[in-house]
């Protein structure tokens, strides 16, 4: 059996998006695996549930690889499962119980300090010894890995390279190497008036190209439902002022395939 746990005693630090991430890179190298989101057992959803919405029937359907729960993985559960957790307390039984269950625990800090410091309180509830650190825009001392772009969408987080990259290298850092099984399609399209493209796919996702004044930009989603509605849902994300406020390089295709080779 083996957990990764993404945690933080914080909202908003990305650990949706890292979850979310970590399964996108596992996929591609073969490895199956569970999504849980454990906000669900409190009542609504919240983290990897929430945003994934309405892909989780098609991918619990179509993927040979991927399947996503609510709650926690059960006692004496096998296989390799991400759990996403809501921020906790550590008087809250389930929690000290999973991480006392948890093979590797993957914590999630944010720039914010006040996050960083909670972060700690996490650790301390950590019987285990395999501990790896992301960051959320800010990197540190101690933080090995960290996430450069932090837009509302973990789809587009996941998409863009420098982040993609980012999880590549945490993966491999937690052991899973495996060989990437990717099928580069490079199929241009107009859907709605808006040119779009899909650059590659493997199970269950894909990176779709959406160009946005004269440029293109790139997410990861699920490839579970039709292009159509996959398209319409990136050119949401990806408006002209929300990525002009991130300051978003051109070349952003090119250091994508090469992150995805990596």
């Amino acid at each position: 059996m083996l957990i990764v746990v993404t945690s933080g005693s914080k909202g908003g630090t990305g650990k949706s998006t890292v979850a979310l991430g970590l399964s996108a890179i596992l996929s591609l190298r073969g490895f199956s695996h569970e999504l849980f989101d454990y906000s669900c057992s409190l009542g609504v959803c919240t983290g990897v549930y929430y945003y994934l919405n309405d892909f989780v029937d098609g991918i619990n359907r179509l993927s040979r690889l991927v399947r996503v729960r609510q709650g926690l993985p059960p006692q004496g559960y096998e296989g390799l499962a991400i759990v996403d957790l809501p921020p906790m307390s550590l008087a809250q039984p389930e929690f000290v119980d999973l991480l006392g269950r948890a093979d590797i625990l993957v914590v999630v800090s944010s720039y914010e300090p006040d996050s960083v410091v909670s972060a700690e309180r996490v650790l301390e509830a950590y019987p285990g010894g395999r501990v790896v650190r992301i960051c959320n825009r800010m990197p540190t001392e101690d933080c090995k890995h960290y996430l450069k772009v932090t837009p509302e969408s973990p789809f587009f987080v996941i998409g863009e390279p420098t982040n993609f990259r980012t999880f590549s290298e945490l993966v491999s850092g937690l052991g899973f190497s495996g060989v990437e099984r990717f099928e580069r399609v490079g199929r241009q399209f107009v859907v709605g008036g808006v040119r779009a493209k899909i650059v590659t796919r493997w199970d269950p996702y894909a990176i779709i190209g959406i160009e946005v004044s004269g440029k293109w930009y790139y997410a990861l989603m699920p490839f579970v439902r039709p292009i159509e509605d996959l398209v319409s849902m990136a050119h949401q994300m990806l408006g002209p002022t929300y990525l002009f406020k991130l300051g978003l390089a051109d070349n952003a295709l090119t250091r994508l395939l090469k992150a995805v080779r990596r």
